[in-house]
């Protein structure tokens, strides 16, 4: 989109799962004084989305690092990542929903897809994990409870490998988010498939998987970081590497 009058522009840079038509162009100010720009476009809703699915990718990876309780079973009913269950409901859940619904305004459907989805998924992980729900009674005996959620997680770590190829054009670290993820989710359903017949390695396991997790979270923290670096505000940029093999190279 462009001003009505040719002006000189400067592109605000690409964040992860934003699409190519997305860059936004902003008129640079002039004059001697300093002004806040007048936001006339719809907003980038991709940086939220992002600080939403990075911090609470951040907290539950600790927590199954053992943060917190380092000598506690991090897949235990109970322990420090309770307190990450309103964190995945609100910050990691809705809000990421509501940005898949803006991202659906704009026209984004691979953004709308991956927030959407990873917002669905939070929520269904607070779900799965609050007491007061008593899902975990429901299945009656540990095996059958860790083996749903091994076949829970299997699932998202193929949807993630599909969102990974999907955004093969993107950059670099949108690229690392998606490896870091996936690697995750396998780690912790794998630790959930033998929780029960090797338990030891299950949790030792389950700590790699988190370990991923917070990779996968500081990563697209910085990605959310950048894309809130508009040239209008702030003289820094944060670089996000265009992949070697993409046919266009977004700067």
């Amino acid at each position: 989109m462009s001003n009505a009058l040719p002006q000189p522009s400067a592109k605000v840079p690409q964040t992860e799962w934003s699409s190519l038509d997305e860059q936004r162009e902003h008129k640079p100010s002039t004059g001697s004084h300093v002004a806040l720009p007048s936001f006339s476009k719809l907003a980038n809703p991709a940086p939220l989305g992002l600080f939403g699915f990075s911090i609470t990718s951040i907290v539950v990876g600790l927590y199954n690092c053992g943060a917190g309780l380092p000598n506690s079973n991090p897949r235990g009913s109970s322990g420090p990542d309770q307190a990450a269950f309103g964190l995945a409901l609100f910050m990691g859940g809705m809000i990421q929903i509501i940005v898949g619904f803006m991202e659906f305004r704009s026209g984004n459907t691979l953004g709308t897809t991956i927030h959407s989805s990873y917002g669905a998924y939070w929520m269904a992980y607070a779900m799965l994990k609050i007491p007061g729900l008593h899902i975990r009674e429901a299945y009656g005996d540990e095996r059958s409870y860790t083996f749903a959620l091994g076949i829970f997680l299997i699932i998202w770590v193929l949807l993630t490998i599909v969102f990974m190829v999907a955004s093969l054009h993107s950059n670099i670290l949108c690229l690392l988010v998606f490896v870091f993820l996936a690697l995750s989710y396998l780690f912790a359903a794998i630790a959930n498939f033998i929780a029960t017949s090797l338990p030891e390695q299950s949790i030792q396991i389950n700590k790699v998987g988190g370990g991923c997790g917070v990779v996968c979270g500081m990563i697209a923290f910085y990605c959310a970081a950048a894309g809130l670096m508009s040239p209008e505000m702030t003289p820094v940029r944060l670089p996000l590497g265009p992949a070697p093999w993409a046919k266009e190279h977004i700067v």
